[in-house]
């Protein structure tokens, strides 16, 4: 049998004690969480050197051991205020790696950035901890999104998040990389759909106590598996969001998205035929259709289709009501005015670029865009056919 070390031992204790996760986890300064730890091990009787925490967590950051398991397996989902960020084999299994997150809200345009700060603190060197895949079916039973966003890509659903995002009560998981994963290994036929909405409510889990609606903005090739998602969340409303194609294509041509470079995203665990896509002549074009269609073919009673033109407006008076959302005075204030944000760069405020895209637009652009402007019609002409949501009394 194996004797715990000190730093077993410390860390066993650690995981126990949420209010001193809490002080430890949003220390981004080493030399003072250093300073902090060894005061908290010195608490615990534990011997536990100053130096012997730094070359820990000086080891712990090098790529090499990032790609390692973490120190600390666990059979069950740490506390609440950890996320899941990774998935990892292990032994013939699959492993959920989790972070602490430290209070950092989700409000950065894309988990991954929230999850690249909360990487990096020396608390999560420190404690950074894996549990099997079945300790996800906790959440199983977790309430339901409040809405799903799924997009054609450069097509507002960014600033769509930062929006749903700008209410205190609100969660809102941005293209979560961890989720991703677990669609395309229910895609190949390695784990059952339910795992989906698992990983979502641990996700989306209240880590304050206060969340009261709670959103997922999925990746734009999610659409491809659109059937599949409705059946895990059937009863969840859903938005397709679409801009002109031309203005799209212009923006991934100057800088592609990763599934408008060929060979980037595995095809074929969305079920698409990698043939086919090679024979695209254009690429992007093709990719971008394919989304589109995917998005026209799905649309039943619980979607609204949403066009770029009509943001930031249509989030508080068209998407907000048909999630069932009807936010406060101060909070539907916040909304607003993260609608006047370049969604990418909350910082900076937000200026028009259709006018610059359109004139940007080569000849040969558009004649490839052809296809796909066709399917934008489609949208259009189903669009016209929707009904209004109606709005919800504020709570």
């Amino acid at each position: 049998m194996t004797t715990a070390t000190p730093i077993d031992r410390l860390r066993t204790a650690l995981l126990a004690d949420e209010d001193a996760q809490l002080r430890l986890a949003p220390i981004a300064d080493t030399a003072a969480f250093l300073d902090a730890i060894t005061v908290y091990a010195a608490g615990l009787d534990l011997p536990i050197a100053r130096e012997t925490f730094a070359a820990g967590l000086a080891r712990a950051a090098t790529p090499q051991m990032q790609r390692q398991l973490p120190a600390l397996l666990l059979a069950g989902a740490p506390p609440r205020h950890w996320l899941p960020v990774d998935l990892k084999r292990h032994e013939g299994r699959i492993l959920v790696e989790w972070l602490h997150f430290a209070g950092l809200p989700l409000t950065d345009p894309f988990f991954e950035e929230t999850q690249r700060k909360a990487q990096i603190l020396p608390f999560n060197r420190l404690m950074r901890c894996a549990t099997p895949l079945a300790a996800i079916e906790s959440f199983a039973e977790a309430p339901p999104p409040d809405g799903l966003v799924f997009h054609m890509s450069r097509c507002g659903s960014t600033l769509v998040g930062q929006m749903l995002g700008a209410a205190a009560d609100h969660v809102v998981v941005a293209e979560p990389p961890v989720l991703d994963t677990v669609i395309q290994l229910v895609g190949r036929g390695v784990l059952p759909p339910g795992t989906i909405g698992a990983m979502a409510g641990a996700l989306t889990r209240d880590r304050r106590g206060d969340a009261r609606h709670r959103f997922i903005k999925l990746d734009a090739w999610h659409c491809f598996v659109l059937p599949m998602l409705r059946r895990v969340w059937a009863d969840t409303p859903w938005v397709f969001l679409y801009r002109d194609p031309v203005e799209v294509l212009v923006s991934q041509q100057r800088r592609p998205g990763m599934h408008c470079r060929p060979g980037v995203l595995p095809l074929d665990a969305y079920g698409i035929d990698a043939y086919e896509a090679a024979a695209a002549s254009d690429y992007p074009a093709w990719i971008l259709d394919r989304i589109c269609r995917a998005a026209a073919d799905a649309v039943d009673d619980r979607c609204l289709l949403l066009d770029y033109a009509a943001l930031p407006g249509a989030l508080v008076d068209s998407v907000l009501p048909h999630f069932g959302v009807a936010p406060g005075g101060a909070d539907r204030a916040r909304i607003v005015a993260a609608g006047g944000r370049y969604s990418k760069a909350p910082a900076q405020a937000f200026t028009p670029d259709s006018a610059t895209k359109q004139q940007e637009a080569s000849p040969a652009l558009r004649a490839v865009a052809a296809p796909l402007l066709e399917t934008h019609a489609r949208l259009e002409a189903l669009r016209r056919g929707q009904r209004a949501p109606v709005p919800v009394a504020a709570s």
